[in-house]
């Protein structure tokens, strides 16, 4: 091979000035691109916990259906959640035992009860993570709480006042909210206030709750939004009439 031929098929190399070109080039498209990926992340786990939420209240209206239009309760007697009823009733996809109920490290398949975008640790990691309780409230008149139900009692759905504006489901994200535990299971805004200043307690956007109504829509909505104006959401616990009174 003549030298003319070798020159020939010399590859041309980058000067330095280049490389920096290209380093430089890549490092913008990566400023432009990561906050881009970030709120299709961002969205793409918003739009799987309000699925959830439609899932759960699908599961609890089902339930409603054949138990006389009551909404599921839970009971400390005997160590039954809300979900636990919607599970072993196999409204909510679930088909759980009695051994698991007793034992719920052994309550598995949790996927609509989690929030994919929650950053909680469990304080007890053998359990399945609930990033969801129902709107509490008590029987006994007059209350400041007055959401749907709690441990041995629960409301009709066709007493709820307003469904579209009346709280069925919340997000809580709380340690200590876990897959069968009958403590968290129920809460309202008067425990969730104690947290604002907790950012890891708020998964889509400071303040903002992924709320499911008694209709069955879901919303997403500040705290303050859901006392319609009346009191401060952060300093108030008292839920006449407010997104979280189901009663009359």
């Amino acid at each position: 091979m003549n030298s003319t031929n070798c020159r020939a098929i010399k590859h041309k190399r980058f000067s330095l000035i280049e490389l920096l070109v290209i380093v430089a080039i890549i490092g913008i498209l990566a400023s432009i691109l990561l906050p881009v990926l970030g709120k299709a992340r961002k969205k793409s786990r918003l739009a799987i916990c309000t699925s959830n939420s439609k899932q759960i209240s699908m599961a609890i209206y089902m339930y409603i259906e054949d138990q006389d239009d009551y909404f599921p309760f839970s009971s400390e007697h005997n160590n039954t959640s809300w979900d636990d009823r919607l599970g072993s009733m196999e409204y909510d996809g679930r088909s759980i035992t009695a051994e698991q109920v007793d034992n719920k490290s052994k309550l598995t398949d949790a996927s609509i009860y989690e929030c994919p975008a929650s950053e909680v640790e469990l304080t007890n990691q053998n359990n399945q993570k609930r990033s969801y309780s129902l709107n509490y409230g008590k029987a006994h008149k007059p209350s400041q709480f007055r959401g749907i139900g709690t441990g041995s009692w629960s409301m009709k759905s066709n007493e709820v006042n307003e469904a579209s504006q009346s709280i069925m489901i919340t997000e809580n994200n709380k340690p200590g909210n876990y897959l069968g535990n009958n403590n968290n299971d129920f809460t309202n805004n008067n425990f969730i206030k104690a947290f604002y200043d907790t950012p890891k307690y708020w998964t889509h956007d400071y303040g903002r709750l992924n709320l499911a109504m008694v209709d069955g829509s879901v919303r997403i909505l500040s705290m303050q939004h859901t006392y319609l104006g009346l009191r401060d959401a952060t300093a108030s616990g008292n839920q006449i009439n407010t997104m979280w009174d189901c009663q009359d």
